[in-house]
C-alpha cells in the first residue's frame, strides 16, 4: 500500500512523508491517485520510534480481566490523524508483522491488538537516569576533575535555551537593569542594634557576598566561591532566613548594572508547547522538559543542616558547569548563564535567584564609574608575576532601599507523608513522590 501526506492531518508526519517520498522512486499513492506516495513500510519507520518513545502498555486489572489504555488502532489513530480505515490497519499489521522481538529469550512483542498502551506523560526517561548518574558519580565517586560528570550534564542541559512553553516563552533570557526582575531584595538577621547601624552605613560590605575565606557552601555555591542569594520581594527574603519568632530582619535593595543572562527553573511549572512528535529532536526536548520539572523542585527543596555537606554537591556542580562552561548563543552572542532563578520553599509563590561567579560581586555607583585597570597595563610586569586586578561590579546596592522587620509570627504548611512502603500510599512516579497535598 502506498501513502502520501494527504492522507494523514498531524503535520509533523506530512511533514515527515515529504522527506521521504523525495528520494523515493514509487508510483501514486492509493488513495490519492494525483499524488505520489510512499510504501507503508516506509511509513512504518517514522512511526515506531514515536509510539515506542511516547506509549507504553497498560496495566491488566485481574477484578474486570481487562488492560487499561487505548488499542493498537486507537493509538495509531491518534498518531497519524488519518480518517482510513484501511491505512490503520495496513499500518498495524506491518508494525505487528515486523516487531523486531525474540521469543526464545523471553521477549514479548509491543505491538499487538490485543494490548492497551497508555501516554507515557511523567517518566524522566534518559535525562532522570542521567540525572541518577551524575550524582551517584560526585556524591560517592570522583568528585573533583570527573570526566563522567561533565559528559552526562553537558547531554542533560543541552539546548535547555531552545525550550518553551505553551505561550512562546522561554525558560532562558536576559534581564536588564530597568525590568522589574533586575531589583531584588537580600537581608540578614540581627540582635544588635550596633550592627543594625553597620548595616544601614554599608550595605556593600554587610549584605554583599562575603570575604572568600568566609563564603559557606550554599545550594549552589561550595565553599570559597562568591554567589549572591536574593529574592525578588522582602517577605520572601525574610522568609528564606528561617528565622525565629521575635528576630529583628535588615533588608536592602540591590539592582543589576548590566544584562544578566538568566535560567528561570520556575518556567518549567506551566505546559510545554505542544510538542511535533515526528521532528528531530522532540522526544528528547519533552524528556528534558518533564526532567526540568523535577529538578526545579530539587534546587528549591530546603535541605537539613546536617545534610547539606553532601545534598548540596549536585547542584553546586550544576551551577558552576552552567556559569563557566555551558556555552551557547543566544540574543547575538556567545553567553553562559550568568543566575538561576527557582521558587521559595518557604514563601509560598515567591523566587529566589542565585547570581553566580563573576555576576555576583557587589559594589557601590563609584567602583562601577572607575575602570578596573589601565586597558594599556602589562598583565604580565617584569618581576612582579601576575597582578591579581579587582573583579568587574555587577551588583549595586539601592539608595535607601534598607528595611527592618520585626518576625511576629512563624507559619508551617504541611501535607501528608508516605514512605513508598506505607498502606495506602498513592501510586504515582518517583518524580512526584510526596509533592502532593492531602
Amino acid at each position: 500500500m502506498l501513502v502520501c501526506p494527504a492522507c494523514f492531518t498531524v503535520k509533523g508526519l506530512q511533514t515527515r512523508i515529504e522527506e521521504v517520498r523525495k528520494a523515493a522512486s514509487t508510483g501514486p499513492c492509493d488513495l490519492h491517485p494525483t499524488r505520489k506516495g510512499i510504501p507503508i513500510e516506509a511509513l512504518a519507520e517514522i512511526v515506531d520510534p514515536v509510539f515506542r518513545e511516547n506509549y507504553g502498555a497498560g496495566i491488566y486489572d485481574s477484578r474486570y480481566d481487562e488492560i487499561s489504555g487505548d488499542s493498537l488502532s486507537d493509538v495509531l489513530y491518534e498518531l497519524t490523524g488519518t480518517e482510513r480505515d484501511e491505512v490503520v490497519e495496513a499500518l498495524a499489521a506491518y508494525l505487528i508483522e515486523e516487531d523486531p522481538y525474540w521469543p526464545p529469550d523471553g521477549d514479548d512483542p509491543f505491538y499487538s491488538e490485543e494490548y492497551g498502551y497508555v501516554r507515557d506523560r511523567y517518566s524522566l526517561g534518559e535525562h532522570g537516569r542521567l540525572w541518577a548518574r551524575f550524582r551517584e558519580s560526585l556524591l560517592y565517586g570522583q568528585r573533583f576533575f570527573n570526566a563522567e560528570a561533565r559528559a552526562l550534564i553537558e547531554h542533560i542541559f543541552r539546548h535547555v535555551h531552545q525550550q518553551r512553553d505553551d505561550q512562546s516563552q522561554g525558560p532562558v533570557y536576559l534581564i536588564s537593569p530597568s525590568d522589574t526582575q533586575g531589583h531584588f531584595f537580600r537581608a540578614r538577621v540581627t540582635e544588635d542594634e550596633a550592627e543594625r547601624a553597620r548595616i544601614t552605613k554599608n550595605i556593600v560590605a554587610e549584605l554583599g557576598p562575603p570575604p572568600e575565606r568566609l563564603r559557606r557552601p550554599g545550594r549552589l555555591n561550595p565553599s570559597g566561591v562568591s554567589c549572591f542569594y536574593g529574592a525578588f520581594d522582602l517577605d520572601t527574603c525574610v522568609a528564606e532566613l528561617r528565622p525565629s519568632v521575635g528576630s529583628i530582619v535588615v533588608g536592602a535593595q540591590f539592582q543589576i548594572t548590566e544584562p544578566i543572562c538568566v535560567l528561570d527553573t520556575t518556567r518549567f511549572d506551566a505546559k510545554p508547547k505542544e510538542p511535533n512528535l515526528y521532528a528531530k529532536g522532540a522526544m528528547e526536548r519533552a524528556a528534558q522538559w518533564r526532567f526540568m520539572r523535577t529538578f526545579m523542585l530539587e534546587i528549591a527543596q530546603p535541605v537539613l543542616p546536617l545534610a547539606e555537606h553532601l545534598d548540596y554537591v549536585p547542584t553546586q556542580a550544576v551551577a558552576e558547569y552552567l556559569a563557566q562552561h555551558h556555552a551557547f548563543s543566544f540574543a547575538g552572542q556567545e553567553r553562559t548563564i550568568d543566575a538561576i532563578i527557582y521558587a521559595s520553599a518557604q514563601h509560598p509563590g515567591g523566587k529566589n535567584i542565585a547570581l553566580l561567579g563573576s555576576a555576583s560581586v557587589v559594589g557601590d555607583e563609584i567602583s562601577v564609574a572607575t575602570p578596573d585597570h589601565d586597558p594599556d597595563e602589562d598583565e604580565f610586569p617584569f618581576g612582579l608575576g601576575l597582578i591579581r586586578r579587582s573583579p568587574k561590579v555587577r551588583i549595586i546596592p539601592m539608595l535607601a532601599s534598607v528595611e527592618k522587620r520585626s518576625v511576629r509570627g512563624v507559619a508551617f504548611a504541611t501535607h501528608r507523608f508516605y514512605d513508598p512502603g506505607d498502606d495506602g500510599a498513592p501510586q504515582m512516579d518517583a518524580a512526584d513522590w510526596n509533592a502532593q497535598d492531602d
